[in-house]
């Protein structure tokens, strides 16, 4: 009964998340879905016919819906150019270090498609990390891990890619404002 209320929860969430992306994916073939959580967006992307691959880090904090490839969140288990799209879904500011995370994504995919929890103020930024760190049920927060959108753009130039689309999202947390944004990426 948990397991089917839990999947509830998720699908909704995992609905709209691939709505955001799915546009972003219409010529990949083999996709990795980097933090991939309960794998439920890997599922739902496969119902469309996609080979989604999902990998997590093991200290992941709920219930995994479809089989995950376990990783140490540093180097993953593939090898280059193996995919032509890695997704990081809202998983960049859940890492002591982005820039490993990306490096790896980079790695590994010839197109990445990022969605990132972001805000706009030095309030609004602390109430982002906060409710964010609540809604995962995490105490613990990196907070020099959350990024504004010129400091994630400006992150991607770095990295040598080019920004095909973003697009800003509004959405809600515990009532109030948060931005989410998704970036579809490729190598310069």
């Amino acid at each position: 009964m948990f397991r089917s209320l839990f999947q509830k929860i998720v699908r909704q969430r995992s609905e709209v998340v691939i709505s955001r992306i799915f546009p972003f994916l219409k010529d990949s073939k083999k996709i990795l879905d980097i933090g991939s959580g309960t794998g439920d967006v890997a599922f739902l992307l496969g119902e469309h016919g996609k080979d989604v691959t999902p990998v997590d880090v093991s200290d992941f904090h709920g219930p995994r819906l479809v089989k995950t490839t376990i990783y140490d969140g540093r180097k993953l288990p593939f090898p280059n150019n193996s995919f032509d799209t890695a997704m990081l879904l809202m998983v960049m500011h859940h890492t002591p270090n982005p820039e490993i995370v990306f490096d790896e994504a980079s790695r590994v995919a010839k197109e990445l498609v990022i969605i990132e929890t972001s805000y706009t103020t030095p309030i609004n930024r602390w109430f982002t990390i906060v409710s964010d760190a609540l809604g995962n049920l995490r105490l613990e927060a990196f907070w020099s891990s959350y990024k504004s959108d010129s400091e994630w753009k400006e992150l991607f130039a770095k990295k040598k890619f080019e920004i095909v689309k973003t697009q800003k999202y509004n959405d809600r947390n515990f009532g109030l404002p948060f931005l989410h944004i998704a970036y579809y990426l490729r190598r310069k």
